[in-house]
C-alpha cells in the first residue's frame, strides 16, 4: 500500500496540474464575460489557409478580418480567427466579441466552447486528486 502511494504520485500530480490548467481557462473566460465590454462585429474578409507544423501536422484555419464599433469610433482586426476564437465563419457574419476596455483592439469571443467536457476534465482530474491525498495521505492520520 505504501509502495502505491508513490507510484501513483506522478499521476495525481499531473492530475492537479490538469486541473490547474482548467480551472484557469474557465477562469479567463468568465473573467473575459463578466469585465470586458461586448460589441457586435461584421466580418469582412475570410481567408483559409493550411499549417503545416514541424511534426507533419496539418493545421486548418482562418485568417479574418473584422470590423466593430467601440464608444462610436469604428475600428478594425485582422489576423488569425483562433487568436479571438473564431473557428469559422462567412464575410458578412456578425459575431458577438468581447474586448478590452483597457485596449480595445484585444479582442475574444470568450465563448464556452468544450464546456461540458471541460467540466468533465474538472470533475474527474479534482476528483481523482482528491480521492489520492484522502486515501494515500489523510485516511490513517490519528486524530490529534
Amino acid at each position: 500500500m505504501v509502495l502505491m502511494r508513490f507510484v501513483l504520485m506522478p499521476f495525481a500530480l499531473i492530475a492537479a496540474a490538469l486541473f490547474a490548467m482548467g480551472l484557469h481557462i474557465t477562469g479567463t473566460t468568465l473573467y473575459h464575460q463578466a469585465a470586458w465590454h461586448q460589441t457586435v462585429a461584421t466580418v469582412t474578409d475570410v481567408d483559409p489557409y493550411t499549417e503545416t507544423k514541424k511534426n507533419g501536422l496539418m493545421i486548418d484555419g482562418i485568417n479574418v478580418a473584422v470590423t466593430y464599433v467601440v464608444d462610436d469610433a469604428p475600428m478594425t482586426w485582422s489576423g488569425k480567427g483562433k487568436v479571438i476564437g473564431l473557428y469559422a465563419a462567412s464575410i458578412g457574419d456578425k459575431v458577438d466579441l468581447y474586448y478590452d476596455p483597457a485596449d480595445p483592439s484585444i479582442l475574444d469571443t470568450a465563448a464556452m466552447k468544450g464546456w461540458r467536457g471541460g467540466l468533465l476534465l474538472l470533475a474527474a482530474t479534482g476528483g481523482f486528486t482528491a480521492f489520492y491525498v484522502w486515501f494515500f495521505w489523510l485516511r490513517r492520520r490519528n486524530a490529534p
